[in-house]
């Protein structure tokens, strides 16, 4: 099993090996939001008495997220023996290059804040909106233009437009990018990185590119944005405008 923390190409880093939930439990405190890969077969191999359930009740699992790696997943596979749900799946054998392991990584990387937001915005935007933000932040990892987007949901480029100005909502283009710098901005204060440097690991061609996606959204710098409060400004920008009174 391992966990990754820490800096993919800028975000993802080492990769530390772990043999027990005990050590998962003592590394996920030291590192809150970093994912796992979890062996589903994995258990405390020094002391076969050990439940994981043990561990449960003195861990919160909340804040590492877990990724199910097995040669075949398995319909029992959606929560694990200590009761959280696997955040992501990945196939071993059939996912494992390292542009995918690093993209669900980064996917997964501190995923309850992206939940709880997600969670927000289901109680006070509109659905539509709320489920094409839903997707744009789940690609938001890699270059999601609105075809990508459009496709993911199902529709036509065209068509996603039609619906969105039916409705009154925001463009698809504006949630995309809305989406997209949430997820620089969150990730960079996850990790400690400028922005700039999570936006090269996350599909920008150039740091200039993301400057000027910020100040055409916002009006602000990346350097503005985290003046104002980096990724919780963000979601603040996003309910405002995704879910206006």
């Amino acid at each position: 099993m391992a966990h990754r923390m820490g800096d993919s190409q800028a975000v993802v880093g080492p990769v530390v090996f772990v043999g027990s939930w005990q050590e998962l439990a003592e590394l996920g405190d030291r590192h809150p939001g970093s994912p796992a890969l979890v062996d589903p077969g994995f258990g405390d191999l020094d002391d076969p008495g050990v439940t994981p359930s043990i561990w449960a009740s003195v861990y919160s699992w909340s804040s590492t997220p877990l990724i199910h790696y097995a040669r075949r997943r398995s319909e029992s596979a959606p929560v694990t023996d200590v009761g959280h749900p696997y955040t992501a799946f990945l196939r071993a054998g059939a996912d494992d290059d390292l542009s995918t392991i690093d993209e669900t990584i980064l996917r997964c990387i501190d995923v309850r804040r992206v939940r709880l937001l997600l969670e927000r915005l289901r109680r006070c935007a509109d659905p539509f909106t709320h489920r094409i933000f839903h997707h744009a932040v789940n690609l938001a990892i890699g270059s999601a233009p609105v075809p990508v987007v459009a496709a993911s949901l199902g529709f036509e480029e065209r068509t996603l437009q039609r619906h969105s100005i039916a409705r009154g909502i925001p463009r698809p283009h504006a949630i995309i990018s809305l989406a997209r710098i949430f997820t620089v901005e969150r990730l960079a204060e996850w990790s400690g990185k400028p922005s700039g440097s999570i936006a090269l690991s996350l599909g920008f061609t150039a740091k200039s590119n993301y400057r000027r996606l910020t100040r055409r959204q916002l009006g602000l710098s990346p350097t503005g944005i985290q003046e104002h409060g980096g990724a919780e400004y963000m979601e603040e920008v996003i309910v405002r405008r995704l879910a206006p009174l």
